[in-house]
């Protein structure tokens, strides 16, 4: 059962823990503005209908393998979803199934001895396995994500961090920050937190 991290009159966020599903954590009356994959924990914003509640930002953090090339940059990609297999792969050109994905991240931290960065990820897109799929076609699939060719043992190392959200037509800007446990591989940058 997702947890409760702040709840208004109209709107909750939850912390959906791995398994859950998304569509499943909203509380009575209201709906999900968004969804995680089944194996993803992380912040979760649900909504009345009508509410003036508003979503202004939303950042993952992840850890993926090796050291990426750039501290920063873009990613753009034609992406397309195979339910069959359930994974998303990159393709060439726009045809039949496929969407333009596009993310911004910055490198937070780097581990030298495991070969694993800490990356924040701010996406344009929200296309399914998008952050999974993206990074993994560039040779640095998130830990634990054995379905994109990660070889480290661990849950997928991808969260739903933060969020910066409107609770009203008439509020100020809120930013609520959530890390998963500190458990492995997300020990090993503790210090980021």
């Amino acid at each position: 059962m997702a947890k409760i991290l702040e709840k208004g009159k109209d709107f909750a966020l939850l912390y959906k823990d791995a398994g859950e599903d998304s569509e499943k954590t909203a509380p009575s009356g209201m709906g999900v503005l968004y969804r995680l994959d089944m194996p993803v924990p992380g912040i979760i914003a649900a909504a009345a209908s009508g509410s003036a509640f508003e979503i202004i930002s939303k950042k993952y953090f992840l850890i993926c393998s090796g050291r990426l090339e750039n501290e920063s940059g873009t990613m753009e990609d034609f992406l397309y979803h195979d339910p069959r297999s359930n994974r998303t792969f990159p393709v060439k050109k726009l045809r039949k199934g496929v969407k333009e994905a596009k993310l911004s991240y910055e490198v937070l931290a780097y581990d030298e001895k495991n070969d694993l960065s800490f990356v924040s990820a701010v996406l344009d897109t929200g296309r399914t396995h998008q952050i999974r799929a993206q990074f993994a076609s560039r040779r640095h699939p998130l830990a634990g994500d054995g379905k994109y060719g990660s070889r480290v043992k661990c849950p997928v190392a991808l969260t739903c961090g933060e969020i910066t959200y409107r609770p009203g037509a008439s509020s100020d800007e809120k930013t609520l920050r959530v890390m998963p446990e500190k458990n492995y591989p997300w020990d090993l940058f503790a210090d980021q937190f």
